[in-house]
């Protein structure tokens, strides 16, 4: 006969009780402390002299007339490496134009003239002789807005666009072209929403920005230019326009333009460096 089960008869194997694991203690470890980004601008100090290289520029290519500076203006070059090919086009034009200092992609600050003397560098027609004469032009070496290859024939530029001469040339799909349809292999900054008329822009190396914040810190010094961040200088201003002090681009003052172009990092450096 089977063995009934007595269900009232209490087991005499006593049920474990699970032990709780001590818990660590805390401590103050990267996994306990929130990353903080590291300002790589925060050390910026006014240009030191020494790191300018002064480059041969005709002094009947600028104006020896000093006036008050209240402006800083921001370019850039649309061109290749080095600025041999954009001083000898100022050179050929028929005005003076031409900005005090244009940054290699090195970083090296090439002077062509003192900061204190002044060319045409905005373009804006009679109202920009005075804003000339009262603004500080900088010139980043750089190629400005691209276009992405498609593996299709695009129109660029010749050097008689403005005569309606362009060039039709084949593309290579993820491939990078300046205006004038040659390929650019360097970082690219893009843009989801487009700037001025493109997606793509070379990137302004750090190096380059590191000189321009120098710059800037020494002519707030020397010429009392506020560097608080204009909120619009990424786009046509009228306070530009109306000759605000502060630091600029080429976008605030005309609107067929797009240097500079709103690099995150040099966006970044100009918060920084008006608090210094």
């Amino acid at each position: 006969m089977n063995p009934c089960l007595n269900l009232f008869k209490k087991n005499n194997i006593a049920t474990p009780v699970p032990i709780e694991k001590p818990q660590p203690t805390p401590t103050m470890s990267s996994t306990t402390i929130p990353d903080v980004p590291i300002n790589i601008w925060e050390d910026l100090k006014p240009l030191n002299l020494s790191k300018i290289q002064w480059y041969i520029y005709p002094e009947n290519k600028y104006f020896k007339n000093e006036y008050q500076k209240k402006q800083i203006v921001l370019h850039h070059t649309v061109s290749g490496p080095h600025i041999d090919g954009d001083v000898n086009s100022w050179i050929r034009n028929k005005h003076n134009v031409g900005t005090t200092i244009i940054v290699d992609r090195d970083g090296t600050p090439w002077q062509l003239f003192s900061s204190k003397y002044w060319a045409y560098h905005l373009g804006i027609g009679t109202n920009s002789h005075y804003l000339d004469k009262h603004s500080i032009g900088i010139e980043l070496d750089n190629w400005g807005g691209l276009t992405k290859g498609s593996g299709s024939l695009k129109f660029f530029k010749t050097k008689k666009y403005k005569l309606g001469k362009w060039n039709l040339k084949g593309t290579d799909t993820n491939k990078y072209y300046n205006d004038y349809g040659g390929v650019v292999d360097t970082p690219i900054q893009y843009y989801p929403e487009g700037f001025r008329g493109y997606y793509y822009f070379e990137k302004y190396t750090e190096k380059q920005i590191r000189t321009v914040g120098e710059l800037l810190l020494l002519w707030r010094d020397r010429y009392g230019i506020p560097l608080t961040f204009n909120e619009d200088m990424f786009e046509f201003s009228s306070d530009a326009i109306d000759g605000k002090p502060g630091v600029w681009t080429h976008v605030s003052f005309r609107k067929d333009k797009s240097d500079c172009h709103p690099q995150p990092e040099l966006i970044d450096m100009l918060k920084t460096i008006q608090n210094l």
